[in-house]
């Protein structure tokens, strides 16, 4: 039974407050522990004490467990930490099975680490950052949960990218959203970038967020022949003539590294995530 919590075991719990699911690899990532043998023995602590503060995700066989908080740790958190219960991503009950997209959302977190390490790094101030993952609304009452980055860009038309954040520079206010393409689908991620455009035209996002400048959309694909192939077809669509510069591409493999550089605009001309 835990009655007090180690250092370690704080930052466990702070971690899985902000990112919702985390395998071990990620808080390795983290710097929480350098060894999985001894982050194993924390979290076993939090899941077995006789309040646990922590479960575990049931996986699939080469598949990662994934850690997500309990209900218990609300209040925890809320008084150790002085954290707002907005601010702490905990699912509701028991979660019973992986879901279909764990490889997605498991990518989508390891770009959120990167973004906050690189952050921190620059001294760059991350103002927000919402996932596909993260909702709002209830379906126990009004009937009205959605995910916190969809936004309608045209009548009965929406969009849903996985991702949405901004960022305090030293200069000035930057807003972007992300959409990370597994597979070797060019041809979806094309209409996906339609779309996209179609919506920077409308202003929406730009209302959404009340952000008065142009955004980026970032698109990571999974491979690099895909990522040209991509931009192989948005060169010959007359809607991207004007729209170069408001969508950057990356392959998966670099995600991780030099998060603000080593981007490519639909022209494929190398630039920074923001200047």
């Amino acid at each position: 039974m835990i009655t007090r919590f180690s250092p370690k075991q704080i930052q466990v719990l702070q971690a899985l407050a902000r990112y919702k699911f985390l395998t071990y690899s990620q808080m390795m990532q983290l710097g929480i522990e350098r060894h999985r043998s001894n982050l194993s023995t924390l979290l076993k602590d939090l899941r077995e004490s006789s309040f646990p503060m922590v479960k575990k995700i049931p996986h699939g066989m080469g598949d990662e467990v994934k850690h997500y908080l309990t209900e218990k740790s609300i209040s925890v958190l809320q008084d150790l930490c002085e954290l707002e219960e907005s601010e702490i991503h905990c699912p509701k009950g028991t979660i019973l099975t992986d879901t279909q997209d764990q490889v997605h959302r498991t990518r989508i977190i390891d770009f959120h680490i990167a973004l906050d390490l690189a952050c921190q790094q620059e001294g760059v101030t991350l103002l927000f950052c919402d996932r596909y993952f993260d909702t709002v609304g209830n379906n126990r009452v009004e009937k009205n949960l959605k995910s916190k980055t969809a936004f309608e860009y045209k009548p009965n038309s929406s969009i849903k990218p996985d991702m949405a954040f901004k960022l305090q520079t030293t200069s000035q206010e930057e807003l972007f959203l992300v959409e990370l393409e597994n597979g070797r689908d060019a041809k979806k991620t094309v209409e996906k970038c339609i779309r996209h455009g179609e919506a920077v035209l409308t202003g929406s996002v730009n209302q959404r967020y009340d952000f008065n400048r142009g955004y980026r959309v970032l698109w990571v694909l999974e491979f690099e022949a895909t990522l040209e192939s991509v931009l192989g077809k948005l060169a010959g669509l007359p809607l991207f003539q004007n729209l170069t510069e408001y969508f950057l591409f990356k392959s998966l493999s670099q995600m991780g590294k030099e998060v603000f550089l080593g981007w490519h605009n639909v022209a494929g001309n190398e630039r920074k995530m923001f200047y």
